[in-house]
């Protein structure tokens, strides 16, 4: 495609220019808001014809030293469809020329955006792709690491899909399962039938549904002491057909992993105890998959219910639908699992003007901006907010939306005759668990997001 005119820019000793049709205007550098945890690159909020927007800086994204804020030469440029939630910093801005297509020279270097070079009043305009220079805000450069294996494990760094994991503690670290094996998340305050003749992690058969389940303690099989507390959950696990419960000390929250940050290391680790770690921001995290559960269960095969046909079995399997239960000052709602990308510890947010009363402001979750709102404001609760608190962060039409709450008590299946239809208000449903001793009100999340 043929570019037909630009608008040249100067930053620092270089000159370059952007496609007039990205372009929507040009203005003086407004009041910057600073932004916790932002992306490189970003430098914070700002106020737009009304609208807040991301100031990025276009000299981070070129390597270059970043615009002078006091200058008055600089400028921000605002732009247009996908990126006009962004607005551009420049230091000062040349001249908006029509392109003679004999002084341009087109380039073909993917991933450069550095797209053509344009002659004009002999200078050499460096024309830019803003598509691939707002790629940058999101690299992450990830140097070679060390493992305990002597071997150099050299990541690449490349688009790759990625994958939701649990995360979760035994003894103050840090565990993580992927979470396809997850059936559901349960209290681990129960009756247990001790089984004679087992070994010490094995805590015994609960039942769950009218259905047998094996519960084996995975801080022992870790060789942990269990930290016995109202925080303990155990996780029901299913792999090809058998289920199994496993018992730790608490749930920390749910991640999206990408795949380049998880490292297989199987052969440093003899017990078949752990696949690999993930190399998380500032920890890295072991995780356990298929081959680990295997081995979980044929440790205890023999006390495993493995009766796939069995009429119990396929009535345990058929849920309507799977949720996450969580409090708002004691009272339990529930989400759609469908609808949550992650689980976060609070973090504190920047509040936005000229917004609802019900957003909270915004936050960065790995250089995505996020937009928090308040479940207490919307459904009139009164706000108890404490750094035990989460957020639940939901994707909703491709827009990421951040709800905070007390905290996450279970991730669960629910089974039709569980359902009693509510279509009041923000709710859809009321699910009636335990025999109807307990109460969960399901929330719809897009009756939620709409102006009251």
């Amino acid at each position: 495609m043929q570019i037909q005119e630009i608008l040249i820019v100067k930053n620092a000793h270089e000159n370059y220019g952007i496609s007039t049709e990205s372009i929507n205007q040009i203005s003086r550098v407004p009041s910057l808001m600073p932004l916790p945890l932002r992306p490189s690159g970003v430098r914070g909020l700002c106020s737009v014809s009304g609208n807040v927007v991301s100031m990025v800086d276009m000299n981070l994204l070129l390597g270059l030293t970043e615009v002078d804020l006091e200058d008055d030469k600089g400028r921000i440029v605002s732009l247009n469809d996908e990126l006009s939630s962004n607005t551009l910093l420049v230091g000062d801005v040349y001249n908006t020329v029509e392109i003679n297509q004999d002084n341009i020279e087109y380039l073909d270097n993917p991933g450069d955006p550095v797209i053509a070079i344009y002659k004009y009043d002999e200078k050499l305009i460096q024309v830019l792709s803003l598509e691939e220079l707002f790629k940058r805000i999101n690299r992450v450069e990830i140097e070679s690491r060390e493992v305990t294996t002597g071997k150099i494990k050299n990541e690449v760094i490349r688009e790759e899909e990625s994958s939701r994991f649990l995360i979760f503690s035994m003894s103050n670290e840090k565990y993580a399962l992927e979470i396809d094996y997850l059936q559901e998340i349960i209290l681990a305050d129960r009756e247990y039938t001790v089984v004679a003749g087992t070994n010490e992690e094995l805590l015994g058969l609960i039942t769950l549904r009218d259905d047998l389940l094996m519960v084996v303690d995975l801080r022992i099989h870790y060789g942990f002491k269990p930290n016995n507390n109202d925080n303990n959950r155990i996780l029901i696990i299913s792999y090809n057909g058998r289920k199994i419960g496993l018992c730790i000390d608490s749930i920390i929250d749910i991640q999206q992993v990408y795949k380049k940050d998880i490292e297989y290391m199987k052969e440093t680790f003899e017990d078949n105890k752990i696949a690999g770690v993930i190399h998380a921001k500032d920890s890295l995290i072991s995780f356990f998959d298929a081959t680990v559960i295997e081995n979980i269960f044929d440790e205890n095969d023999s006390f495993v219910d493995r009766k796939i046909d069995t009429i119990e079995e396929t009535k345990n399997d058929n849920y309507s639908l799977e949720v996450i239960v969580f409090k708002l000052n004691e009272k339990e709602y529930a989400f759609n699992i469908e609808s949550v990308d992650e689980i976060i510890d609070i973090v504190a947010s920047t509040s936005v003007a000229f917004t609802d009363d019900s957003i909270e402001g915004i936050i960065n979750i790995r250089g995505q901006i996020v937009t928090t709102v308040s479940l207490y404001e919307k459904l009139n609760i009164r706000p108890t907010i404490d750094e035990d608190s989460k957020i639940i962060v939901c994707n909703i039409e491709g827009n990421r939306i951040g709800f905070i709450v007390n905290s996450v008590s279970d991730i669960i299946g629910i089974k039709e005759d569980e359902i009693v239809d509510q279509s009041e208000g923000y709710f859809n449903n009321i699910f009636h668990l335990d025999d109807g001793k307990r109460l969960v009100l399901s929330i719809d999340i897009d009756k939620l997001l709409l102006k009251d």
